[in-house]
């Protein structure tokens, strides 16, 4: 059972990685408008909680590991969701 403070620390760590990743991508001209902004940011925040909920499963004391793997996912935004489906996608042929 995830408590609600870890939820709460790993959400804001996603946030931020959600927040570096939007920003990364409308200096590169992909979001061009505020609505692509705060859009993407609420995509890749999502992206981070799954990333730091699946480390929770695997190694819920690994406190470090679970919060760096919130900020990757919320960096790596939807691209990181596709390469973990593609994982488990291969893992069931």
């Amino acid at each position: 059972m995830v408590e609600t403070t870890q939820l709460i620390a790993h959400g804001t760590i996603a946030f931020f990685g959600a927040v570096v990743h939007a920003l990364d991508s409308h200096r590169k001209g992909i979001s061009k408008t505020i609505l692509d902004f705060v859009v993407l940011t609420i995509m890749s925040s999502f992206s981070g909680v799954m990333f730091a909920l699946i480390g929770l499963h695997f190694w819920p004391e690994q406190i470090y590991l679970t919060t760096a793997m919130a900020g990757t996912g919320g960096y790596l935004g939807i691209e990181g969701m596709v390469f973990i489906v593609s994982v488990i996608k291969s893992k069931f042929k």
